[in-house]
């Protein structure tokens, strides 16, 4: 199995990195993540700068940075308790509901 180089990746992840950068405030787009559908939604932060949620049924998970080939997460629990994960764009598809 050939390995991808980092500017492959990157071509790979374009179609939903720039969809989710071409959100509006209140905007929100459906992915499938390993077999699991997400929202993506967008809304204005305090200091007037995008930013993003991750949600998949009452479940969510705030964005901390939109890279080119993933998503940095992040929540925390009632115990202020935080946990992160990494999302590959790699493994994500935009589902048709969202184009």
């Amino acid at each position: 199995m050939k390995t991808l180089s980092y500017s492959e990746k990157v071509k790979k992840a374009s179609v939903i990195y720039n969809a989710i950068k071409g959100l509006k405030e209140d905007n929100e787009l459906s992915i499938e993540y390993k077999g699991t559908k997400y929202v993506v939604t967008a809304y204005t932060s305090y200091n007037d700068n995008m930013s993003y949620s991750v949600w998949s049924g009452h479940r969510g998970m705030n964005v901390s940075k939109v890279g080119k080939t993933s998503l940095a997460l992040y929540s925390y629990d009632m115990m202020s308790t935080k946990t992160t994960y990494r999302m590959s764009l790699l493994d994500a598809t935009l589902l048709p509901e969202s184009k």
